[in-house]
């Protein structure tokens, strides 16, 4: 084997492991739990916030720096979001589902615009950290795809 062969196996070596490693702590950062597995403060306001209800899925995850849980459920037929802090249980936001007339004039412009129509459209209105979103889905060119807009209609995230 010539040398610039062994340099290229031994590169693409590295970046395969390193792409993997990648992987695997993405997938450190955010992962499901049970509710048995989330911490005694968080699972007092899941249970508070989804009574009547159920939940349906939790993640653990990392926002900026503190441990949390994305919290999905079921409560009076609806589908509801919620953001909890691992460490105290303290409710860091809400999603919760809306009609597109509810929005704010300049989100369901936006949205129209963005779509191409108003028809077909699911909104949830959320709120974390003290900010208001509007995350909208619906189709566009054939597929099924969400976007989020802040209270201007200015496309987020």
């Amino acid at each position: 084997m010539q040398i610039g062969s062994i340099r290229f196996m031994s590169t693409s070596i590295l970046c395969f492991a390193a792409a993997g490693f990648l992987a695997g702590c993405a997938s450190m950062r955010e992962h499901d739990v049970t509710m048995a597995q989330v911490s005694e403060p968080a699972r007092a306001t899941i249970n508070k916030e989804t009574a009547g209800g159920h939940v349906d899925k939790i993640t653990k995850e990392v926002e900026r720096g503190k441990a949390v849980y994305d919290v999905e459920a079921t409560v009076g037929g609806r589908h509801m979001e919620y953001l909890v802090a691992d460490a105290n249980g303290e409710l860091l936001g809400t999603e919760v589902p809306i009609e597109l007339n509810q929005a704010p004039e300049p989100v369901r412009a936006s949205a129209e615009k963005y779509f191409g129509t108003s028809n077909g459209l699911t909104v949830m209105k959320g709120i974390e950290y003290g900010e208001t979103h509007y995350e909208i889905e619906g189709p566009k060119n054939g597929k099924k795809v969400e976007v989020t807009f802040d209270p201007e209609g200015k496309k987020g995230k």
